[in-house]
């Protein structure tokens, strides 16, 4: 009877034991995927940093552009006027001359 008992105490340490491999297996698989998964994490927020970085980048672009553009229409606007005021001078004084 005590031998019976010693080998079924023997056969459940060994499945006592797989089971105690099959777990450690488990859990550098577990370990391995959080390190996989905090890689991904990290990919991820670098991106995210560089995509916000080139909108801000792109905002400061277009706010350049829109200003200089803004300062070429009134550049062209000033040019307009002149423009017309001396034509206006020309023909005044072609009429004085009388070469009109």
């Amino acid at each position: 009877m005590e031998k019976q008992i010693f080998t079924l105490l023997q056969q459940m340490n060994n499945k006592l034991d797989r089971l105690e491999g099959t777990l450690k297996e488990h859990s550098e698989t577990l370990k391995e995927h959080g390190r996989i998964l905090s890689a991904l994490r990290t990919g991820q927020e670098f991106q995210k940093a560089e995509l916000s970085e080139m909108k801000l980048q792109n905002a400061k672009d277009f706010s350049e552009i829109k200003e200089q553009l803004k300062n070429q229409e009134d550049s062209i606007e000033i040019l307009k006027d002149e423009t017309w005021n001396n034509k206006k001078s020309i023909l005044r004084v072609q009429k004085t001359m009388g070469l009109s």
